[in-house]
């Protein structure tokens, strides 16, 4: 293992081809290769959306999607883009058109303009205001378009919105300055009459504290205080060559420009300096026409009509100053002041980054030898520069006046070669091949003396517990002394001894060694990845929590307390409060760092500087005004993969419980790290991780349902957001408790009502059964009672004294008369015609007693007496309640009308010839025809007695069913 680490500090290759800035070019419509990008705007919700002159596509990271425009539109140009309130974004087409989306839907807004739209803001009280290049600009304020009056030039390129409320528009007259508060709007024009040395004003940006950075047409940049209102050149005139600025967008400390030449970065913080990226340096387009940077910090530009991707200020490649090139870093240390102190085999070098020296490189020589492998670099508290080497033993260099002094053997250095450095208080540690050494400073050292005696102290086998190789030493700020061993792993110098940890026996080697923000002790080691000590417990982070590698090059931390991993793959950022790890690879533009062991460093504004083999690469990372971490959005829900519903809707039918929802977890810094887990509550708690973006979930039950999706990068999900999405299956309409209420209600009212006139009927029977038993008596004794038997056999007597046959007759009438009684009286209904042939016979056997005097008339058509029927005996009781309580003599003869009444009724009609001696009527016959009428036909039977002198019955028949 000493061998190969051996081997790591010493093997450096030269590479003659310069690092240029990362960009890359992405293919927006793979079918059409003359598509030219015209604007870009992120929405929201987070998805990017790229303006062409072929219509409007949207990218999730994996796919630009076309957005289907109305057919009704012709010229498809966008023009502009942006996200207003209430979840809309508004796409402004050519010929001044305006579209509003949400939620995949397309509507049109009424547009005052005719004109190309450059610009569209909706300012914090819900105004919409649009900038045209030709017609000035246009105000939407209560759903009412206001065209602003009194502007200069209507030729306007570019409007912001400052801090301050106000809007401040670029066009070919100056700049515009609009205070919205005021009614009307109040504006003010800077022109060259008020200092702008450039009327053409063709892009506004506005930095954090809120100055004004102006991109003129032809004289660069320009700064305006609002305030003020005077303006400063940010660049000299005979220095600025990038052209006309057509576009600006701000990063953290910095805005990039969109020029006609190509891209330039002006860092207005710090460094505050100016470079320009062009076909000389690795850009190779020319026209930078829109410019923008999304919440991950990552940039896009339509260059040259082309779609371009860069990762901003995150990571910078240099490995040339001037004619000055080189690579194979093997170790570098900052100073203050912007100062960074690095080392390859031409020797030590000093670069000045900061805003007093920019862009100076300055080389400084050691001793006369011409090949001289440092190692390892570290700046003290006093400023002095200490230079470990290979065989040459420990130098300290003094900026100031460049005086060096060399330590070695005779010295009392105890080994020759010194692998790492660090300083506490007036110590410093050394890590050697021949194990630590501790070099103490004398009292009345100062950054001006150099000839001071210093003592070195060797902690061997023959004073401690260690003896071995070191590959660094690190100070913490409580003091201790910590040591990643080859042999030993982690060890800790803390009063006077050494401190190992038998929990890490499985830990032999130990690299890197850093301290977070918060005390802890952050280490990596040979194949087990990083630990993190708190002082109690070890905690490993290795591939499983998201390292993409585990050759570790080396550790530091941040301006955020961030831990920084450098590994062959990339970068790795660990946040120590949430242990979310963030990668950055080749997505990025780091296809391979290569870096040496330990050599990085942190300057003083938290920039991170790695030593490669290919240069230097410059990595600034912040969680500040950026997204660290996936943003989850619901993509579409669907019904058996088919029927598209709308995302607000959150209930489904019972025959809709296949169900699909597709999510996107955006992450454009690298869309393949991206992966999900999910769970459907009311389903199951189980959270279940893919990578897929569309979950099913087939014949779900009714129910109510809560769908939740977590983003996460390499398999983690610590601080992840959360899309949660609540539905509801319906049941069947058979399965409904209201349906349900409803059936019981029903059937219970049902059974109730059956049971009720199943009752009725019962009751009905009992009564017919009653009625018909009384109506039997009452017939039985109507005509057995003595007086129609004596009358009845009076008048046998008296036929068969005058004629033999015919009293034969009449006694066989008189037998079917009693025979048809008998006969009919146990049925509740017979038919009309046998009715009408019991009441001949009745009165056949009643005209043979009074002759003449008793006539009976019936008009009945033929077909009743087979399509009607009455309870049996109701029109012989009738009549012979006539005969009964009429006198029938030749004097007062009786007259009987049978007739048909309506389309169901009969007539029963009688003269009324009242008896001197009328009989006792007991009410039974007619009462029980009323009630048996009644409760068969649910009719009454109507009885009027004072008719000119008649009476008058009214009887319903039956129709009776085939």
């Amino acid at each position: 293992m000493r061998v190969l680490c051996l081997l790591f500090f010493l093997l450096c290759s030269w590479d003659s081809r310069a690092q240029q800035p990362f960009f890359r070019e992405i293919q927006v419509d793979a079918q059409n290769d003359q598509l030219h990008v015209t604007t870009i705007s992120q929405s929201t919700n987070g998805l990017l959306y790229v303006g062409s002159d072929h219509g409007l596509f949207c990218y999730d990271g994996f796919d630009f999607l076309p957005v289907a425009l109305p057919d009704s539109i012709q010229d498809k140009t966008v023009t502009a883009m942006a996200s207003a309130a209430g979840g809309y974004f508004i796409v402004a087409l050519s010929g001044g058109k305006l579209l509003q989306i949400k939620n995949n839907r397309i509507s049109p807004i009424v547009s005052p303009a005719s004109a190309i739209i450059k610009t569209i803001i909706e300012t914090k009280d819900g105004t919409l205001w649009i900038a045209t290049y030709g017609e000035g600009i246009f105000f939407r304020k209560n759903r009412i378009w206001r065209r602003l009056s009194s502007l200069p030039d209507p030729y306007v390129y570019q409007m912001v919105e400052h801090p301050s409320g106000k809007l401040l528009a670029g066009t070919d007259g100056g700049l515009i300055v609009i205070d919205p508060s005021t009614e009307p709007a109040f504006l003010q024009v800077y022109d060259s009459r008020k200092g702008l040395p450039d009327n053409i004003v063709k892009a506004v940006g506005v930095q954090p504290d809120g100055r004004v950075i102006l991109g003129l047409q032809e004289l660069g940049l320009f700064a305006f205080d609002l305030r003020k209102g005077n303006f400063s050149p940010v660049t000299s005139f005979d220095k600025w060559k990038g052209g006309t600025i057509n576009c600006m967008t701000l990063l953290q400390n910095e805005f990039w420009l969109g020029t006609e030449n190509g891209v330039a970065d002006f860092e207005f913080r710090a460094e505050k300096r100016l470079r320009y990226f062009d076909k000389s340096n690795g850009f190779p387009y020319e026209k930078v026409n829109a410019i923008l940077r999304d919440t991950e910090g990552n940039m896009w530009m339509a260059a040259d009509d082309k779609l371009v991707y860069s990762p901003g200020e995150k990571i910078e490649f240099l490995n040339q100053f001037g004619r000055q090139q080189f690579d194979s870093i093997q170790a570098i240390t900052a100073a203050d002041n912007g100062v960074l102190w690095f080392s390859n085999p031409d020797g030590l070098f000093r670069y000045a980054h900061g805003a007093t020296e920019t862009g100076k490189l300055k080389k400084f020589e050691l001793s006369g030898k011409r090949q001289m492998h440092i190692v390892s670099l570290h700046v003290d508290a006093y400023g002095f520069l200490w230079v470990g080497t290979f065989d040459d033993g420990l130098f300290r260099l003094n900026p100031l006046n460049g005086t060096v002094r060399r330590f070695t053997e005779k010295d009392g250095l105890p080994n020759a070669n010194v692998i790492s450095i660090c300083s506490q208080d007036n110590s410093i540690w050394l890590a050697t091949l021949g194990g630590i050494v501790k070099c103490t400073l004398p009292d009345t050292a100062s950054p001006v003396s150099v000839r001071n005696p210093y003592v070195f102290e060797s902690f061997n086998s023959d004073s401690s517990s260690f003896d071995g190789f070191v590959y660094q030493v690190f100070v913490d700020r409580k003091g201790v002394v910590w040591f990643g061993t080859d042999g030993k792993g982690l060890l800790a110098w803390h009063k006077g001894k050494f401190i190992d940890y038998p929990e890490l026996k499985q830990v032999k080697v130990v690299y890197s060694i850093v301290e977070d923000a918060y005390g802890n002790i952050w280490f990596s080691t040979a194949g087990k990845g990083v630990y993190r000590y708190d002082g109690k417990r070890f905690r490993n982070f290795s591939l499983t929590d998201g390292l993409s590698a585990l050759d570790i090059s080396g550790l530091s931390v941040d301006q955020d307390g961030s831990v920084i991993v450098v590994n062959a793959m990339g970068i790795d950022v660990i946040n120590t409060s949430s242990f979310r790890i963030e990668t950055m690879g080749p997505e990025s533009g780091i296809t391979t760092i290569d870096a040496d062991l330990n050599a990085l460093t942190r300057d003083d504004r938290g920039v991170l500087w790695i030593g490669a083999r290919k240069g230097l690469f410059r990595f600034q990372h912040s969680d500040q005004n950026i997204s660290t971490y996936p943003k989850l959005i619901l993509r579409g829900v669907y019904t058996f993969m088919k029927q598209s519903v709308n995302p607000r809707d959150s209930v489904f039918a019972y025959n809709q419980n296949n169900i699909s929802f597709e999510y996107t977890g955006l992450w454009f810094t690298h869309p393949d790290l991206v992966s999900y887990k999910y769970r459907l509550k009311g389903y199951s708690n189980t959270w279940i991780p893919t990578r897929d973006r569309i979950v099913t979930f087939p014949n779900l039950p009714p129910g109510r349902y809560t769908l939740e999706v977590m983003a996460g990068l390499g398999g983690q999900f610590k601080s992840s957001s959360m899309l949660t999405y609540g539905f509801i299956v319906k049941k069947p309409l058979w399965k409904e408790n209201w349906f349900l209420a409803i059936i019981i209600v029903v059937l219970g009212g049902s059974i109730v009502l059956f049971v009720r006139d199943r009752d009725l009927r019962l009751r009905r029977m009992e009564s017919m059964k009653k009625e018909r038993v009384e109506y039997q008596f009452a017939t039985l004794k109507s005509q057995v009672n003595p007086h129609f038997l004596f009358n009845s056999f009076n008048t046998l007597i008296a036929i068969i004294e005058e004629d033999k046959e015919k009293a034969v007759s009449y006694v066989e009438k008189l037998s079917d008369y009693f025979r048809n009684m008998v006969q009919h009286r146990e049925k509740d209904l017979i038919t009309l015609g046998e009715e009408l042939e019991m009441v001949a016979t009745y009165y056949f056997l009643q005209q043979k007693r009074f002759g003449d005097n008793l006539h009976l008339q019936v008009e009945i058509p033929e077909n009743w007496k087979s399509e009607f029927g009455l309870p049996p005996l109701s029109l012989q009781l009738l009549i012979e309640n006539a005969v009964k309580h009429n006198a029938v003599s030749h004097e007062t003869p009786l007259t009987i009308l049978i007739s048909a009444y309506k389309d169901d009724s009969l007539r029963v009609v009688n003269n009324i010839n009242p008896k001197r001696q009328p009989e006792k009527s007991t009410g039974i016959g007619l009462g029980n025809i009323k009630s048996r009428i009644q409760i068969i036909s649910g009719r009454e039977l109507k009885v009027d007695d004072a008719v000119d002198g008649h009476f008058i019955v009214e009887l319903p028949l039956i129709h009776l069913k085939r």
